[in-house]
């Protein structure tokens, strides 16, 4: 009797808590980066989401919450909070192109965060959708696209934009270093030693040395960026054309 009654006793808890920590708000901020407002695939995304109500708080997961974004070509979960009791946060933002990767079969789109948004069967790189301009051309493995995208973030950060100051960024070996080559549309050049490593730091310095320059040095020339000695942090050097 006393272990039937345990049972129970659990089975009610467990039953209570589920009830107390179903959803019951789904509340979803959408981020608009280019201004064209994604209305119909914001609403689906929405009402979608609404589906989550009802769920258990504790069981949901990414799987729960990005499924329920369908317009992937657009929309994207950027992130999303489970907020107890009864709550879940979810921020949705618009999948902007940036990138563009030569391919066998033609060229290959992706997002400022490295996915993929669409292939196209062209000899010429596409321009980007929104704007009639060019994306920023990759030379580099496909695997690569999404830490690439990363360093460009740290870029866009410094440097105040992205595919308005950059044309392309390759990663290649030489020897035993990995390099990362920005190029400018300037005509600058920076070269980043071992670029998955303090990248960010590496970046900051390549602003700092960029910033200093006069105008007539951002018509050519190459910044390089290597680790410093001494566990001292990235240095970087301005060689002209």
């Amino acid at each position: 009797m006393a272990v039937g009654l345990a049972i129970v006793f659990c089975i009610a808890i467990v039953i209570g808590t589920g009830i107390i920590l179903s959803v019951r708000n789904v509340n979803v901020t959408y981020i608009d980066y280019s201004g064209r407002y994604t209305e119909v695939e914001y609403a689906a995304a929405r009402e979608n989401l609404n589906k989550l109500k009802g769920s258990g708080l504790l069981f949901i997961d990414d799987e729960d919450v990005f499924g329920k974004v369908t317009a992937t070509e657009v929309l994207a979960v950027e992130s999303y909070e489970k907020k107890f009791p009864c709550t879940v946060n979810v921020v949705i933002r618009e999948r902007v192109e940036c990138f563009t990767l030569k391919t066998e079969n033609g060229y290959t789109v992706y997002d400022s965060y490295g996915k993929e948004i669409r292939s196209v069967d062209t000899e010429e790189a596409p321009v980007n959708t929104l704007d009639g301009c060019p994306n920023v051309i990759l030379d580099c493995l496909p695997d690569q696209v999404e830490e690439l995208a990363a360093v460009c973030r740290y870029f866009e950060e410094n440097f105040g934009a992205l595919r308005r100051l950059v044309s392309g960024v390759s990663a290649k070996k030489y020897l035993d270093l990995q390099i990362a080559t920005i190029t400018l549309r300037s005509g600058v050049t920076v070269s980043i030693s071992d670029w998955r490593t303090s990248t960010e730091q590496k970046i900051k310095k390549a602003y700092e040395t960029y910033s200093s320059l006069k105008d007539y040095q951002r018509a050519g020339g190459t910044i390089t960026v290597i680790d410093g000695r001494d566990g001292v942090g990235a240095v970087s050097k301005y060689n002209p054309a």
